[in-house]
């Protein structure tokens, strides 16, 4: 959400990214104008250090297979403490 109206934007617009079109970037209030030239500089500069990683799906059988063998481990734990216990 923007909140205000008078906001200070770079778009870069030729990403060169097989992924993205365009960034947007909000520049900080109170900074000295460094002029149009050094922004480009700098803004290309920060989206190149930036790299894309796709997020990755829950590998649904795997959290199904580590969630039993740690219930299996539990039952185990379970039986030997209980066998463990003094019969009176």
């Amino acid at each position: 959400m923007l909140k205000g109206v008078n906001k200070h934007v770079v778009e870069v617009v030729d990403m060169e990214s097989e992924y993205f079109e365009k960034a947007i970037l909000f520049l900080r209030a109170g900074r000295p104008d460094p002029g149009e030239g050094v922004l480009r500089q700098r803004a290309g500069e920060y989206l190149r250090t930036i790299k894309y990683r796709p997020r990755q799906g829950i590998d649904w059988q795997k959290a199904l297979l580590a969630g039993l063998a740690a219930a299996g481990v539990l039952l185990a734990v379970g039986l030997v403490v209980w066998l463990s216990l003094p019969l009176w």
